[in-house]
């Protein structure tokens, strides 16, 4: 595999939110990327994050673990994580796995910026 299957965009909203953004698949190879994004995330001292789906393609369940992870780790800060715009495969693959339950995932980023 010649090049990472997932880019990871990160913007801090202005209420300290941070938002990562990747597009791609979310795999065993996209995995670790979306992980580095995390912790580079966490440096900041924000240890609140929305993972913005809408541009993710696939998710397998190396994908789910590094989000898994990623809640972890925020959580072990004191901080928390939101899912915004999944789309269909990663709702259905979300529900099957009954992380929707630990997950509440958000139609569009604001709606989930709003819950923190």
């Amino acid at each position: 595999m010649d090049r990472v299957s997932l880019d990871v965009e990160s913007r801090q909203t202005d209420s300290g939110v941070t938002v990562l953004a990747p597009t791609g698949r979310l795999d065993v190879a996209g995995a670790p990327a979306l992980k580095d994004a995390v912790s580079e995330a966490m440096k900041n001292g924000k240890p609140r994050l929305v993972i913005d789906m809408e541009g993710v393609s696939f998710v397998d369940s190396s994908g789910l673990g590094s989000v898994v992870a990623a809640l972890k780790q925020l959580r072990s800060s004191q901080g928390d994580l939101r899912l915004a715009a999944p789309n269909q495969q990663v709702r259905v693959v979300l529900e099957l796995t009954t992380l929707d339950r630990v997950f509440p995932y958000y139609a569009t980023v604001e709606e989930a910026l709003s819950d923190f």
